[in-house]
Order: structure tokens, then C-alpha cells, then sequence
């Protein structure tokens, strides 16, 4: 299957981002894509990019949060979700890998059109979909 292949929706999305520490919860790119709200014309390599990316700033964000909780004996951001200040960091981390991964995939198209490369770009078919609020369930 080719990596960079344009999403499908037939297409089942069951491929993993982990990040290289394991107490950062795995990002499931279907579920990323789903939620973001995203049209095919973003590639699942444009996704996969932007998401990594996503995942160090949110890592980088979030470092005393994870230093102060590892002192505590948790091994994985997970083994707090039990409670209520452990599902807030749980949400505020996907929140932000989730609005990192929009406004990263944001610049790839506006560099994109305004390089001048891609008609379908220009005619805004890229962005459809893109700037779907989260919190909402997306219909068409």
C-alpha cells in the first residue's frame, strides 16, 4: 500500500503514532483525521508529519507535568485517567497535538498555494474540511 496514497474512507485507519516515551498515549491517525475533520485531499503522509511534530510539542509543552507525575511513581499518562485532574491533562495533551496537527497542516497548504503549486489548492479543495471545530460533530 503506497504510504503517501490519499486517505479513502473505505480505507480502514488503524496505524499508530507512539511517541519515543511511552508515558505520552499513543495517536491514532484515523481517529486524528475523523476528528479533525479532514478531506482527502490531505495525504496520510501530510497527516503522519504534521501529527509527529504535533506529538514533540505537546511532549515539550507538557515536560514538567510528566516529570512531577513520573517523581509520583506513574509510568504513563493513562494510569491517571482515574482521575479528574489525570483526564484534564489527558484532554489538554490530545487538544493540543489535535490543534498543533490543524495549524501545521494549515501552513503546508498555504506555502502550497502560495508557491503557486496546485490548482486543486487555489481553488481551496485542500482546506475543505480543515478548520472543522473539533467539539462538533462534523456533517455534510
Amino acid at each position: 500500500m503506497n504510504r503517501d496514497s490519499r486517505a479513502s474512507p473505505d480505507r480502514p485507519h488503524n496505524r499508530y503514532l507512539v511517541y519515543h516515551d511511552p508515558f505520552w498515549p499513543r495517536i491514532e491517525l484515523g481517529r486524528l483525521r475523523e476528528c479533525l475533520g479532514l478531506s482527502s485531499g490531505i495525504s496520510d503522509t501530510q497527516l503522519e508529519v504534521a501529527a509527529r511534530a504535533s506529538m514533540e510539542l505537546a511532549a515539550r509543552e507538557f515536560a514538567d507535568w510528566r516529570r512531577c507525575l513520573r517523581a509520583h511513581g506513574y509510568r504513563r499518562l493513562s494510569d491517571i485517567d482515574g482521575h479528574e485532574q489525570g483526564r484534564a491533562l489527558s484532554i489538554c495533551y490530545m487538544r493540543l497535538v489535535e490543534a498543533q496537527t490543524r495549524w501545521s497542516l494549515a501552513q503546508q497548504v498555504r506555502e502550497t498555494t502560495v508557491s503557486g503549486v496546485g490548482r486543486e489548492a487555489r481553488k481551496g479543495h485542500y482546506l475543505a474540511g480543515l478548520w472543522v471545530n473539533s467539539s462538533r460533530r462534523r456533517s455534510n
